[in-house]
């Protein structure tokens, strides 16, 4: 026991408290009603360097921290008030100007009058707990900022950020980095969060300083400020926040090569022990972590995205970009030297790949480079995209732009070369439609080929008519899937010869609210090529199963459906799983669905095709192949797939009176049996047609000579069922 404070001795109270204390082994102090220390343990006067006698009638705020743990404490007063047991968690001081983590247990003892008298404050040292979490949290905060690959720049503001709010009381930090010749430096924004976080140093007495401090070997740490070359601004802040101690801390690689300095800016003294030094360290490798990561970022970007020979972003790379951006609404061009082919027959490709560099570093130079996206399209071809507000520019300018571009010789291994160009244009106006924009690019380009000299030419207006009406229905695609406009009409099949129905087609129809009916022949390839086919199949397949649920409810005739699949929908990896889903969601038997794939698109990849028809007919599911006869491999697969069914092209039903279609179908049909599988014929129009197929063995039809496609509706109406 260090002191005792004589006019307490008597107070039971007190000795209760004190007893505890002692009994505890932990530093404790004992306050008053007014919170002011009274007494204090050995334990305590070791931890902190106070004697009694330094803190006595001392209120316990004035012990610790007050920029960040007033308010706490506040509080934390409260609760004791009320004489509850209450926990906290501050910074506390030491005689010596330093500081530590401290976890407070705050003991309450209260009056007859139930006012809170005196109070037994536990004080734990948890700094090394706390600099433990704070590490721990930053390392996963780094780690998931890796893994979702945010920018450098930021992962250096987490670490400037979380030391500033976690790591050092008071502090501000920043991070100064060696970058192509330059010095840039990452600041927290826990004082000023509106200002730049990111930005180059450009005064010659900071560059001077900070690449001296790059270059020492370990941390340098003290105080006083004022006569110091540092950043102005990280001087003024200093100064204004009473930040008068610093730590310069050399970021080196692994194999020592200097990277930068992290600076920090301190209030209040820290303990000069290898605890801070330890957590220091980790942080700085979290920090070349990241910068090792974003330079092997950088490499296989090059690598995956450059064009080696010329430093341009290769075609992927520019489709990306230009994917990425949040409006597109603008002009493609293609641009070709006309001379191009005759120079690498000359000279060779070496010199070929010289003149689309410097054509390259032409386009830059000319400004361009602000307004526009730059890649290789090909090995002879350079690919631009410009938003729309330049484009009446472009067209009125193009080729006094091309011009201005080949005007001068272009020296390549001391051989002069004057060259013209072609370029193609085509508007874009919708990211989803880049493939189709840079096709119709490259048609203009081919017309422009056909021109002597430099060239530019737009893609027609009649095609571009029928682009921006494509868009029109892309746009309202777009909008019809969220509203789940789409409707589902069925075309039966029926039994040639008998004229009874053994299944259905599902057709997927589109009424717009505002274009009115659309033809499937319009917005199904449009919707292949915007990605958007596979919510249309899934939409159709959801109604059917519905339909099939209601009919199964009224106890009505169920006949098998069958639904056209795109071969995106088809190869998807969910495919079968989603489709078994929807199927157990309305109780449908899998024996009523028949799924139908286009042959001419959708079994390239036969092998991949075999293990998925293998799935659907293990969950009871009838697969059918559509359009037969005019794909790639058509006969020679049949034996390798499980399918159920096979529907002959309406191009041959419309010809099956001339002699070779007829023995083509006729030959489908011996085949498809010899397999057991059968055979539909779609596109029936006449009886002739109908009684032909008949004679060949086709047992099942399809088309207006029978039924036209109908709604739920309609065929409820009927009751052709």
């Amino acid at each position: 026991m260090l002191t005792q404070f004589v006019e307490y001795e008597s107070n039971v109270l007190f000795r209760t408290l004190r007893d505890l204390g002692d009994k505890s082994s932990q530093h404790y102090v004992i306050l008053n009603k007014t919170f002011s220390v009274i007494y204090c343990n050995e334990l305590y006067t070791n931890l902190t360097n106070y004697n009694f006698e330094d803190i006595t009638h001392t209120t316990f705020r004035q012990l610790l921290q007050h920029i960040k743990c007033n308010m706490h404490m506040e509080e934390v007063e409260q609760h004791l008030r009320k004489g509850k047991m209450t926990k906290a968690q501050v910074i506390h001081n030491r005689k010596s100007g330093t500081s530590f983590y401290a976890e407070l247990a705050c003991i309450p003892l209260q009056n007859k009058d139930n006012e809170t008298e005196f109070v037994l404050v536990c004080i734990q040292d948890i700094t090394y707990t706390q600099l433990y979490d704070f590490v721990d949290r930053l390392e996963k905060d780094m780690f998931t900022a890796i893994q979702n690959e945010v920018p450098f720049i930021e992962k250096l503001q987490l670490v400037c950020n979380s030391i500033d709010y976690s790591f050092y009381p008071c502090s501000f930090t920043s991070i100064i980095l060696k970058h192509n010749g330059a010095l840039h430096m990452v600041q927290s924004s826990a004082f000023y969060p509106e200002k730049p976080v990111h930005y180059s140093l450009e005064q010659w007495a900071e560059i001077d300083y900070y690449t001296q401090l790059i270059e020492r070997e370990h941390m340098t740490v003290g105080k006083d400020l004022n006569q110091m070359p540092i950043h102005l601004l990280h001087k003024q802040l200093a100064l204004k926040n009473e930040l008068t101690n610093y730590a310069f801390v050399p970021i080196r690689q692994a194999d020592g090569e200097a990277l930068g300095v992290m600076t920090i800016y301190y209030s209040e003294q820290q303990d000069d022990t290898k605890i801070y030094s330890l957590f220091i360290e980790k942080i700085l490798n979290l920090i070349t972590l990241a910068h090792s990561y974003e330079q092997k970022q950088k490499q296989i970007y090059q690598l995956a995205y450059t064009d080696m020979r010329t430093g341009m972003m290769n075609r992927y790379r520019f489709i990306e970009r230009l994917t990425e951006l949040d409006v597109v609404d603008g002009v493609i061009q293609i641009i070709e030297p006309s001379e191009f082919s005759r120079i690498v027959e000359l000279y060779g490709r070496d010199t070929g790949e010289e003149l689309l560099k410097q054509l390259y570093e032409r386009i830059l130079h000319s400004g361009m480079n602000n307004q526009a996206l730059i890649g290789r399209f090909s090995s002879e071809l350079i690919v631009l995209y410009m938003e729309r507000e330049i484009i009446e520019t472009v067209e009125g300018n193009a080729e006094d732009f091309l011009n201005g571009l080949v005007v001068q010789s272009f020296i390549i291994d001391g051989k002069e070369f004057y060259i013209t160009l072609k370029c193609g244009s085509a508007v874009l106006q919708h990211k989803k439609a880049v493939q189709d924009a840079i096709r119709y690019a490259e048609n203009a380009l081919s017309e422009a080929k056909r021109v002597s000299g430099t060239c530019v030419k737009f893609y027609s207006r009649e095609n571009d008519t029928q682009l921006e009406k494509e868009f029109i229905i892309l746009k309202h695609l777009i909008e019809a899937l969220k509203n789940k406009e789409m409707t589902a009409y069925f075309q039966p099949k029926v039994a040639l010869g008998k004229a009874r129905i053994t299944s259905m087609e599902a057709l997927a129809r589109w009424i717009s609210p505002v274009l009115g009916f659309v033809s499937p022949a319009e917005f199904i390839p449009i919707a292949e090529r915007a990605g958007l086919i596979r919510q249309i199949d899934l939409q159709i397949i959801e109604q059917v199963l519905q339909w099939f649920q209601q009919r199964q409810y009224e106890g009505k005739r169920i006949v098998p459906i069958a639904i056209n699949i795109s071969p995106e929908h088809f190869y998807h990896p969910h495919f079968v799983e989603e489709l078994e889903q929807l199927i157990k969601k309305y109780y449908a038997d899998p024996n009523y669905l028949i799924i139908e794939i286009t042959e001419n698109l959708g079994l390239v990849d036969v092998e991949r095709a075999q293990k998925i028809i293998q799935d659907l007919f293990l969950r009871g599911l009838k697969t059918s192949v559509d359009d037969f006869g005019i794909g790639h491999s058509s006969l020679s697969y049949l034996q390798k797939l499980m399918f159920a069914e096979l529907k002959i092209d309406r191009s041959f039903t419309s010809r099956i009176h001339e002699v070779g279609t007829f023995v083509i179908v006729q030959s489908i049909i011996q085949i498809a049996y010899n397999l057991e599988i059968d055979v539909v014929a779609e596109g029936i129009e006449t009886q002739e047609q109908a009684d032909i197929l008949y004679q060949l063995g086709c047992k099942s039809g399809q088309g207006y000579l029978f039924y036209k496609p109908m709604s739920l509706e309609e065929i409820e109406e009927k009751n052709i069922l």
